[in-house]
């Protein structure tokens, strides 16, 4: 959340934040821990790790603007 929140990871077209990219990476970023043995919490249930874009916390809800 903090890091879509203070990135400027904004859509050039509408100006709203983009959260899905930051989501994807925190994912990835929990994968390479599990990897090296550390005992990291998903994230996100599995389910949404299989269906990507269809568990966004923000989907439906009006863009953060600042």
């Amino acid at each position: 959340m903090a890091e879509a929140l203070w990135s400027g990871n904004r859509d050039r077209r509408t100006g709203k934040k983009r959260y899905a990219e930051a989501t994807d990476r925190l994912n990835d970023w929990r994968e390479r821990m599990v990897g090296r043995g550390i005992g990291a919490e998903p994230i996100q249930p599995l389910w949404c790790r299989r269906n990507p874009g269809m568990c966004d916390l923000v989907h439906g809800l009006p863009a953060i603007r600042s």
